[in-house]
């Protein structure tokens, strides 16, 4: 990145103060190596091109350490692929093994990789890593809350409505501010979060933090931050898309 002023471009509903300087990587090598791993293991990286405006679900596919440049996925959307031609400054945001990385990049160009077309870019100056969950986090809808199903609750199964989501996990409401069975470290395998219209995930999670706070009645409520367990590939593109489209509506309404 260029400066850390960059992170207002982040696909993110807040802005946590941070001392970025320990997350930033610098050198063209370690970004090299760092961008080289992403493609390596094909983790799905989203691009946000025109301060905002579009965006597309792609794969890093080369890193050119020596020539200081990296290639792209070309796009199914031609009209796509032409508006991130035109783009001068583009974000990118990924979780490869939940270590979210951002950077941003200048222009792209068109080449050919393997007789098929392909974007190449300059290496980013600058690159952060950061091991904090909450760093892309984005409220759920309220009036039309995302929720998780829990089929292994003990007893019956529970549903809890979403507060937000993120590519490293999801925070939710208990009903109880004293329901049982959601300490830290408890962890739930059979969980299903329908995430309108980009389709359903199944996986597990694991409670990370609990945060308890009193509404203006003087009611207590619970929030409780969980890590995802065993998320697939997959599944991260499907909350890409959906974090994506809760940017877009949020973007929309404050624009």
């Amino acid at each position: 990145m260029v400066s850390n002023d960059n992170l207002s471009d982040r696909p993110a509903s807040s802005q946590p103060s941070l001392d970025l300087a320990k997350y930033t990587l610098s050198s063209p090598m370690q970004i090299a190596q760092h961008l080289s791993s992403i493609a390596k293991h094909g983790h799905m990286v989203t691009v946000f091109a025109n301060k905002g405006k579009n965006f597309i679900l792609t794969r890093l596919l080369e890193v050119d350490a020596q020539n200081e440049v990296f290639l792209f996925d070309w796009g199914a959307d031609q009209e796509i692929n032409e508006q991130l031609l035109n783009s001068e400054r583009n974000v990118f945001v990924c979780s490869p093994d939940g270590v979210k990385t951002q950077f941003v990049t200048g222009q792209a160009q068109r080449v050919i990789l393997e007789g098929q077309p392909a974007f190449e870019v300059d290496l980013p100056e600058q690159l952060i890593k950061l091991q904090r969950r909450e760093f892309f986090r984005i409220q759920t809808p309220v009036v039309t809350p995302v929720v998780c199903h829990i089929a292994d609750y003990p007893g019956n199964p529970v549903s809890l409505n979403l507060f937000d989501i993120s590519l490293g996990g999801i925070s939710m409401w208990l009903p109880l501010a004293a329901m049982p069975g959601f300490d830290i470290g408890q962890q739930y395998l059979q969980c299903t979060i329908d995430l309108k219209p980009f389709g359903s995930l199944s996986l597990g999670f694991e409670v990370r933090h609990k945060l308890s706070s009193h509404l203006r009645n003087g009611n207590e409520v619970m929030r409780i931050g969980c890590a995802y367990l065993r998320l697939t590939p997959a599944m991260e593109t499907l909350i890409q898309r959906y974090v994506g489209l809760l940017e877009r509506e949020r973007r929309a309404l404050v624009g």
